[in-house]
């Protein structure tokens, strides 16, 4: 009985500091089982391609696959040179055959984009071109959407939304 009486009080904080340990072993076993990965695809637009007869148009939602253990560093290059790639996948699409349009994977379209942007950078960064939302719109129906400001990054390329609302800032000025 003396013993108890004596260390009561250190065996109390050993089992506190057992239960901590057990609690925090688990947690951080659990949190590593649920790691979760970030995307390794990249946004870089929607284009429109118009048909050879011109009578419709197909809008395409262009991503860049990179590497994973790469994505970081790609996504910076890629943002660094946002308007260039733009630029080299209007000026690709453009040229091409309107024939390849009927191919349903879009095979030598994705080559293409790949083979231009990947010149454009200089750099292999590139694994894959993923084309999706592929809408084919007849041209009577087709509206090209609102300008935008040029100067405001777009919300693809940023971590935040970026956009703005024109009403909010036409009440606010005189």
């Amino acid at each position: 009985m003396l013993i108890v009486r004596r260390y009561w009080i250190a065996c109390l904080v050993i089992c506190l500091v057992t239960l901590h340990a057990v609690i925090i072993g688990y947690v951080r076993s659990e949190a590593a089982r649920i790691k979760i990965a970030a995307s390794n695809e990249i946004p870089i637009g929607v284009y429109y391609v118009q048909s050879g007869d011109k009578n419709w148009v197909s809008q395409l939602r262009i991503h860049l696959l990179v590497q994973p253990e790469r994505r970081i560093a790609s996504k910076a290059i890629i943002e660094r040179h946002r308007w260039l790639i733009h630029e080299v996948v209007e000026e690709r699409l453009r040229q091409i055959d309107p024939s390849l349009l009927q191919d349903v994977v879009l095979l030598e379209i994705k080559e293409q984009i790949k083979n231009a942007v990947e010149d454009a950078l200089q750099e292999q960064v590139i694994d894959r071109v993923l084309v999706n939302d592929r809408v084919e719109i007849p041209i009577q129906r087709f509206q090209m959407p609102p300008a935008y400001e040029l100067t405001a990054p777009e919300a693809i390329f940023t971590s935040t939304q970026a956009a703005t609302d024109d009403k909010a800032e036409s009440e606010v000025a005189p």
